[in-house]
């Protein structure tokens, strides 16, 4: 199945302004999305919210089927969030940890290493950074050896770093840390929504998402997978105070005990709407779209005087970094939105993994562009001209 690029951009009205070329920080949202929080904010207005949420019950819950069908779990296993990073240390606080050891990749993110941190910390383990092979991802026969000395307590890894274009081969990882009886969970933030997701396939226990970003849907919205297992275990550990949730008179499990009561009811609309709208075009032809276009971008680049592109020769995503002698990641950030082109900023991740722990802020070194299905390739001409 082929996508329709012209009636998908008259679907995103921010395309007559912009080439938003940032995908990876917050798409644009398409008008189905925006038509369904605006709407029931207007019905809040009416109503009132408690109202106006009872109404939607049925929509609502809805959400929570459309999230399972996107990442092949059960409904159950859906918590609806407001932040990804939120969802990821709600999420790593129900699993179980035995061992001394978490083990890290070097492009992880930097708010799930602060919390990892945090775990360490307070448990007494030991964060260590996994080895990588020539491109950038995970070595797995070093994840192998780390696994057989029997004292990893949790694997972190990010499925698609916020840097460079790599996909890091979770569906290994996961089967690595299963045989070994080891938690890992998966930041699937930068994937969901242009590359297919399977938990069964990806063997994760949890996995996290947000839908600001290649979902396109609405800030504040995010959401976690657990695992009934996982549940199950963190139900039964001593002094656990998760609860058994009545739904039709019925008490079970569900992973929507980590939510906030007092959330907003429009975002989570909107985010089923999202999901629904990424569902109905096909995740493997949005891939099969974004990944041709992240190709395109980078060759353009490579061939410009003053451009370093960071990363993959061959973008797993639709991420490309890169950096312009003579000018901070800034300046080129400012230079490209005067001229109604959107990017972002961010900071590399250190050459050595002795600079990882403990964490600090570091400066942006790159500027990332970011594309996505809805994307021209007339944009990428425009972002390539701006900087020749």
């Amino acid at each position: 199945m082929s996508l329709n690029i012209g009636a998908l951009r008259a679907d995103t009205p921010g395309t007559r302004t912009v080439a938003h070329l940032n995908n990876a920080g917050s798409s644009l949202m398409p008008r189905p999305v925006t038509a369904a929080v605006v709407g029931h904010l207007r019905r809040e207005e009416q109503v009132g919210g408690y109202e106006a949420a009872a109404e939607a019950a049925a929509g609502l819950e809805d959400v929570y089927s459309s999230v399972a069908s996107l990442v092949g779990g059960h409904p159950d296993e859906i918590a609806l969030m407001e932040s990804g990073s939120t969802a990821w240390a709600l999420a790593v606080a129900l699993l179980p940890v035995h061992g001394r050891r978490i083990l890290v990749a070097r492009t992880e993110y930097r708010s799930n290493i602060l919390v990892l941190i945090q775990l360490a910390t307070r448990l007494g383990l030991k964060l260590a950074v996994l080895e990588e092979d020539t491109h950038g991802n995970i070595n797995l026969a070093h994840l192998r050896r780390e696994l057989v000395r029997g004292d990893v307590a949790l694997v972190a890894l990010t499925h698609v770093p916020m840097t460079g274009g790599l996909v890091n081969p979770a569906p290994a990882v996961g089967r690595l840390c299963a045989d070994a009886g080891v938690p890992f969970i998966l930041d699937a933030c930068q994937s969901v929504g242009q590359l297919p997701l399977d938990v069964a396939q990806l063997a994760c226990d949890i996995l996290i998402g947000t839908g600001r970003k290649f979902l396109r849907g609405p800030r504040g919205t995010a959401f976690a997978y657990v695992r009934a297992s996982v549940l199950e275990q963190a139900a039964a550990a001593p002094r656990s105070r998760l609860p058994l949730l009545r739904d039709n008179g019925e008490e079970r499990l569900q992973a929507r005990l980590l939510e906030s009561r007092e959330a907003s009811m429009a975002l989570r609309i909107g985010l089923g709407r999202a999901v629904d709208y990424a569902l109905d075009l096909g995740i493997p032809p949005i891939r099969e779209r974004v990944l041709p276009l992240a190709q395109t971008l980078r060759s353009h680049l490579a061939v410009l005087p003053r451009v370093r592109v960071h990363g993959q020769e061959h973008p797993g995503s639709g991420i490309v970094t890169f950096s312009v002698s003579g000018s901070t990641a800034w300046q080129v950030k400012e230079h490209l939105a005067r001229q109604h082109i959107n990017v972002s900023t961010v900071a590399m991740p250190p050459s050595g993994t002795e600079e990882l722990l403990p964490i600090t802020a570091r400066t942006p070194t790159a500027v990332r562009a970011s594309v996505h299905y809805y994307n021209s390739e007339e944009e990428i001409q425009q972002l390539i001209s701006a900087l020749r």
